[in-house]
């Protein structure tokens, strides 16, 4: 594919993107890809000669251009719907809830998605299915992926900002980033919620997270301890282990005092490592000894008991993208010049398999 020169960039150029399935920073560097070692991309480069810095140096007594930079011709004003998408975009993997939940981020062409799933059941060879030995007369048990039943749901995340055209082209790019960084924080935050109800729910495809209670684990317990604790991510031994766990103030309380007891209720041994003892234990399962710990408050209590939600990260959350529909709603405010510049972006999550997540409910 030939490079695209900035006099040929327009709204036919992220056309051509987005039924790529492509964001139009990918699209460039296909077309255009950078040297190994370059600290910019084929959009970076792109912005460099259209004149526009988007960042401070300040060693160098540089700092950044004002909105003028994108709006004083016609293909620089092409470059900024894609300048908006990037900072909302990197601005939101950055979200300290959002970044530990998903696991990939997936562009789409279109805002309808059957996911496809893995079954590892089979009915017809069920010894087999159970990690026993495959006798000789015996059919290899299958492991079948189905598509879905039902469709991600999409909804649009983000914001509208209310800001003249003229106060645009007078702030620096800086503050612009600032403007827009809040927006992704918010739409961010809003996504989280989502997530966590499609680990919990599923996402229409019967992939509900199983629920355990602390007294199924052990008999007659109801609240959180050391055994409770080891028993619940010991069900993760078939699917990669638990590697980020999430919990509202009160499960995130009862959490911190397993991880963390007092001298004065701790043993022998806890005291004594706490006191600088020198002991190496390998666990290369990662099963119980490495986490992510996350507080959300949109974690609520299922049948009145506190909810603490574990998951594979990994294999759990996909974000899936529809392609341009952050950028059209900029490119529109820059062909108008309206007073209202909404940045939103349409999104759906799709969970990858059913066993990626439990959830642990205390009395």
């Amino acid at each position: 594919m030939p490079k695209i020169a900035l006099q040929n960039l327009n709204i036919d150029t992220y056309r051509e993107a987005f039924s790529n399935g492509l964001t139009l920073s990918s699209y460039l560097e296909m077309n255009d890809p950078s040297p190994e070692g370059s600290k910019i991309d084929a959009f970076g480069r792109l912005l460099k000669e259209g004149g526009i810095i988007t960042q401070a140096i300040p060693e160098r007594n540089i700092y950044p251009s004002t909105g003028e930079a994108f709006l004083r011709t016609t293909e620089n004003k092409a470059l900024f719907p894609e300048y908006t998408s990037r900072v909302v975009v990197n601005r939101m993997r950055e979200f300290p809830l959002y970044r530990y939940l998903v696991a990939s981020r997936t562009p789409i062409d279109g805002n309808t998605y059957k996911g496809a799933y893995i079954d590892m059941t089979e009915p017809k060879n069920k010894k087999a299915v159970e990690h026993r030995r495959i006798t000789e007369a015996s059919d290899i048990p299958l492991a079948k992926i189905t598509p879905g039943k039902s469709s991600v749901e999409f909804y649009k995340y983000g914001r509208g900002l209310q800001v003249s055209y003229e106060v645009l082209r007078r702030s620096a790019l800086d503050l612009v980033r600032v403007w827009l960084e809040e927006v992704a924080d918010a739409a961010a935050e809003n996504k989280s919620t989502e997530i966590l109800a499609t680990i919990k729910d599923g996402d229409g495809n019967d992939n509900a997270a199983p629920t355990v209670k602390s007294s199924e684990l052990v008999s007659g317990k109801t609240s959180l301890d050391r055994e409770v604790w080891v028993r619940f991510l010991l069900q993760f031994y078939r699917n990669g282990g638990a590697n980020t766990i999430v919990a509202n103030i009160d499960g995130l309380l009862q959490i911190l005092a397993v991880l963390y007891p007092t001298v004065s209720t701790a043993g022998v041994m806890d005291e004594l490592l706490a006191n600088g003892l020198t002991v190496s234990v390998q666990m290369p399962q990662n099963l119980i000894n490495t986490v992510t710990l996350l507080y959300s408050p949109d974690v609520e209590k299922i049948n009145n008991k506190e909810a603490i939600i574990a998951l594979n990260r990994d294999r759990c959350i996909t974000e899936l993208v529809e392609v341009g529909s952050l950028i059209n709603e900029a490119d529109r405010f820059i062909k108008n010049q309206t007073e209202i510049f909404t940045v939103t972006e349409n999104s759906g999550f799709m969970k990858m398999t059913k066993n990626s997540a439990r959830i642990l409910t205390l009395e």
